[in-house]
Formats: C-alpha cells, sequence, structure tokens
C-alpha cells in the first residue's frame, strides 16, 4: 500500500463525481480492518506508524468521498485546480442576487421552525442540482465546475445557519 494514492484508488472506486455508497462502505471496511492500528500493537515501530498513516489516509479519504461537496473539491484538485478560500466571492451578478433572496427568505422564517425544515430542504434539493451541474462540467470546464462547487459551498453555508437555527428553536 502506499501512502500518495489518490482517495479514489485507495478506496477501489472509479474517478467520477457519482461513487457508489455501497462499495466505498465495502472497501472502507476492508481497509480498516487490514489497517487499524489494533492489529499493530506488538509490531515493530516502523509498521505501527505505517498502520496509524494508512488508517487516517483511509479515514480521510471515506469522509471525502462520502461528501458531494469535498469529493467535488477533491475532483478539481487531481486536476490541478485551486479552489481558493472558502470566503471567496462570486462574480456572478445573479447568483449575488440568489444569495441575497435566500438570506432574507432565512431571516423571515428564522422563528419557524416548518420553514426553516422547508428551506433546508429546499437548499439541499440546490445542492443536488449543483452535483447534477458539476458531474458533467468537472472534466470539460474545469473553471465552471470550480464555480459551480463555490456555490454549492455557499448553499452548505446556509444550510448550516438554518440548522442552527432549528437547534436553537427545538
Amino acid at each position: 500500500m502506499d501512502l500518495t494514492r489518490h482517495y479514489f484508488d485507495l478506496l477501489g472506486l472509479p474517478v467520477d463525481y457519482s461513487v457508489d455508497r455501497e462499495k466505498l462502505s465495502v472497501n472502507y471496511r476492508q481497509l480498516q480492518q487490514q489497517f487499524h492500528p489494533d492489529r499493530f500493537v506488538s509490531a515493530a515501530d516502523q509498521e505501527r506508524r505505517f498502520s496509524l498513516q494508512m488508517a487516517s489516509r483511509i479515514n480521510e479519504g471515506n469522509r471525502v468521498l462520502r461528501d458531494p461537496i469535498e469529493r467535488a473539491k477533491y475532483l478539481l484538485e487531481l486536476q490541478g485546480v485551486e479552489m481558493g478560500t472558502d470566503g471567496e466571492t462570486l462574480r456572478d451578478p445573479q447568483f449575488l442576487l440568489e444569495q441575497m433572496e435566500l438570506r432574507e427568505n432565512l431571516e423571515e422564517i428564522q422563528q419557524d421552525i416548518e420553514g426553516l425544515e422547508r428551506f433546508v430542504e429546499q437548499i439541499e434539493q440546490q445542492i443536488r442540482q449543483q452535483g447534477e451541474r458539476f458531474s458533467t462540467q468537472w472534466q470539460e470546464s474545469p473553471e465552471q465546475a470550480r464555480t459551480t462547487v463555490q456555490q454549492m459551498q455557499f448553499f452548505q453555508r446556509l444550510i448550516h445557519q438554518a440548522e442552527l437555527l432549528l437547534d436553537e428553536l427545538i
């Protein structure tokens, strides 16, 4: 096993935005069993360190490939596309207007549990739609795909804000 292998290769999956979650789970569990540090308790220091590094890499790969936004960012990273910072703003006036409207909507419903739950569902749908768009963009138009991921990140932050408001109300 090589610590420098990309996560798709490590976890036995094709390099694609669409991931077979069942196969990911099965491969993850098999690798975890194979490299779990408890199996190397009586091994030499070098082997124990390696198993710890592999277990960490396997966990990180599983985390990234399970999350649609992290997976999208990782695919772009594999292509050499820099994502920049999370706070980087988009220069699309239409999307900026949509952001303002969504933030206003969130502000208006911040005391409405059902409204917040519907809002979260609506934004999750937006992320799914952006994911579908990304799946067709990432290989042919990495810069457009980068913008799509930035939009997905914005939507994810909105969901987080709405969930915090829900936590306060429940």
